[in-house]
């Protein structure tokens, strides 16, 4: 535990130009229901509560969602926000109940990524969009510095994504202050209607 929270501490440093850009990348508005897989100490869940946005703030770590319930404070933005424990391969949400989902530097750490695109798949209504976003590293890195996606990895995603039946998908760059995230987004199909007899 202690371990855990050390590390979410770290993480709520320099974490808010990411997730002001997966919030907008996202086109988060009042309204949207959004999941974030991985969410850390919730910087990327606070940016889309104060966007009006209802946010559901997944992790599988205790001491990281300790540290976002703290964080959060009741005036910070007019969505809800709730905190779950779990993880990408399993998420604790309702089927077809988030219009957006998204893992902002996470995504990495999935022990099943297939598992994970479905399950991001189950939880999205039909035109829910997803991004999977991480930190842009180079093939052979190590370390920390392999924290992230090369360009093989998030085109890995993206047929993923294309797999388990998205549309739209893409994969960006985007340049930061810091760092260079890259983004693979997708939306889930609209369901097939039939006409009235």
């Amino acid at each position: 535990m202690l371990v855990d929270t050390l590390t979410a501490v770290s993480m709520t440093v320099g974490r808010g130009a990411a997730a002001r850009a997966v919030a907008h990348h996202a086109a988060v508005v009042p309204g949207d229901t959004v999941v974030d897989v991985g969410c850390g100490p919730g910087a990327a869940v606070r940016e889309a509560a104060r966007r009006g946005a209802t946010v559901i703030g997944v992790d599988p770590s205790p001491g990281a969602l300790a540290i976002a319930r703290r964080m959060t404070l009741p005036d910070q933005g007019s969505g809800a926000v709730s905190w779950r424990q779990g993880g990408a391969e399993a998420i604790p949400v309702d089927d077809a109940s988030a219009t957006v989902v998204w893992a902002l530097s996470s995504a990495h750490h999935w022990a099943d990524p297939a598992a994970g695109i479905g399950e991001i798949r189950r939880v999205l209504r039909p035109g829910g969009r997803v991004l999977v976003c991480e930190r842009l590293v180079r093939p052979g890195a190590r370390g920390h510095a392999a924290h992230g996606f090369t360009e093989e990895q998030a085109g890995l995603a993206a047929d993923r994504m294309t797999a388990a039946g998205f549309v739209e998908v893409h994969t960006d760059v985007h340049r930061l202050s810091r760092r260079t995230l890259i983004v693979v987004s997708a939306t889930a199909p609209a369901v097939n209607r039939r006409p009235a007899c």
